[in-house]
């Protein structure tokens, strides 16, 4: 990812220059920023619509090209069109220029509230996974990596992740035992990946269920930012979703196991289909605990290679994420525990 500070005033002016060109943004329209992450600007264009700016990706999957990944999440929106389960895409900036080197979305605004963890908002996004997850994958496979085999993709990128923290000459000692006998352990359980060829489906997987990428209202529970997707199973959903390391990021958050079952329930009973229900407990039960490996080893190595241009930032957003970086430094050792615990449940 890049290093280089934005200067977010410029940048919106030559976003609404831009608009202005294609017809987007008419005199006395309102661009103001609404969100400022690691890979994406987000601005707010009038009440309706959003403008959704790429600007960096931490995805090793597009090698630092943040451009694909507007075409990308443009593909997968148009695959989604209408299904009420994301964004409507609305218009597309795929190429950067010589005078503008960004690429963005344009899609309608959502009205609504981030993931709380509360029941209600478990029941919705249980409801939300189900459906997304019976869509047919076919139509989405020029276009995504097929994950076949998922243990161990997510183990060789859980290294991937966790290298610049293991090679770091400040690394805590305590911390690198921890990530390495974590990680033993995960490559311990690489033999049973046969079982979900033994039990196969296979859908559209959205890979990143931060509290803050769920907007949800009286309506429904709605997934956005589409950057981590892939074909493969759908115990990468589940397990990231139920992940402790990505509970922890709202406010250090604990979930109950009781809230944990309820949400489970809730997801198998939304499937309607029994026989479809019993294959994905067996891809839980075999890779659900990968996507929170990932996303701790993740964890660790951006504390060292972490982009900080957004820490001069006056945003609220950005306020956010330097502390959710900072309190993840105080949190690893429960999260860690946690993560251990998965890896230690029983096989089917």
């Amino acid at each position: 990812m890049s290093t280089i500070p934005l200067n977010l005033g410029q940048l919106r002016g030559e976003l609404r220059s831009q608009l202005q060109a294609r017809h987007l943004h008419r005199e006395g329209d309102t661009l103001e920023l609404l969100a400022h992450g690691e890979s994406n600007l987000i601005f707010r264009l009038n009440d309706a619509r959003l403008v959704r700016l790429a600007v960096n990706t931490p995805n090793q999957r597009f090698a630092g090209d943040a451009s694909r990944v507007s075409a990308f999440e443009a593909a997968i929106l148009r695959y989604l069109q209408g299904a009420g389960l994301s964004h409507e895409l609305l218009g597309a900036q795929l190429q950067p220029s010589a005078d503008f080197p960004y690429t963005y979305l344009l899609t309608n605004y959502i009205p609504g509230v981030p993931l709380d963890y509360g029941r209600r908002h478990l029941q919705q996004c249980a409801e939300t996974l189900a459906r997304l997850q019976r869509l047919p994958a076919q139509p989405l496979m020029p276009h995504l990596q097929r994950v076949s085999h998922p243990l161990t993709l997510f183990f060789q990128e859980s290294l991937d992740y966790a290298q610049p923290y293991l090679n770091s000459p400040g690394a805590d000692p305590e911390v690198v035992a921890m990530l390495e006998v974590l990680l033993a352990k995960a490559e311990a359980r690489l033999s049973v990946e046969n079982l979900l060829s033994e039990h196969p489906h296979e859908c559209l997987v959205h890979g990143d269920h931060t509290h803050d990428n769920w907007v949800i209202n009286e309506h429904s529970a709605y997934l956005i930012d589409w950057e981590w997707a892939e074909i493969g199973s759908p115990a990468g959903d589940l397990g990231h979703f139920l992940s402790p390391v990505t509970v922890c990021r709202r406010h250090g958050y604990k979930m109950p196991p009781g809230d944990k079952q309820f949400c489970l329930a809730a997801y198998y009973q939304a499937l309607g289909d029994r026989t479809l229900a019993e294959t994905i407990r067996v891809h839980f039960s075999v890779f659900g605990a990968f996507p929170a490996l990932r996303s701790l080893c993740w964890t660790a190595g951006y504390w060292i290679t972490a982009n900080r241009w957004y820490a001069d930032s006056v945003s609220t957003s950005a306020a956010a994420r330097l502390e959710r970086l900072q309190a993840s430094q105080r949190q690893f050792p429960q999260m860690w525990a946690e993560v251990m615990a998965l890896l230690e449940e029983p096989l089917p």
